[in-house]
């Protein structure tokens, strides 16, 4: 899997901007990362700890995904975690990543997911272009 210092020229910063759509949804976090837990992107308050978390994140998504598959269901389209007045969305963007976004307290929830699914899109063609 790729990592941040790994992607090919200029995919970082078209990742970045894809998430820093995000903020005008709502979301005060956000990044994109790689299915084995290797963060590729990040748009987030500096200072926090990003690379700590990037695999649990991908392990929380992962065992959704493994759940939902034992109980044919399906893939998850999302997973949502609620944590006090805030909501960490995790969202598959294709084979190769997944896109983590904390909403501000009090955002519209629909407005959100919305724009995270259209970043997902786009995290998920840009992956996928050489």
């Amino acid at each position: 899997m790729h990592k941040e210092g790994e992607l090919a020229e200029g995919t970082a910063e078209r990742l970045k901007a894809a998430l820093a759509k995000l903020k005008n949804a709502g979301v005060e976090a956000s990044a994109v990362i790689s299915r084995d837990g290797s963060l590729l992107a990040a748009d987030m308050p500096p200072g926090e700890e990003h690379r700590i978390f990037a695999p649990m994140y991908a392990a929380m998504l992962g065992a959704a995904e493994e759940a939902t598959s034992e109980l044919r269901l399906g893939i998850p389209r999302r997973v949502v975690m609620e944590v006090g007045e805030k909501k960490l969305i995790a969202v598959g963007a294709g084979p190769v990543a997944l896109v983590i976004a904390l909403l501000e307290p009090g955002a519209p929830n629909d407005n959100a997911v919305l724009a995270i699914d259209r970043a997902a899109s786009e995290i998920k063609a840009i992956l996928a272009s050489p």
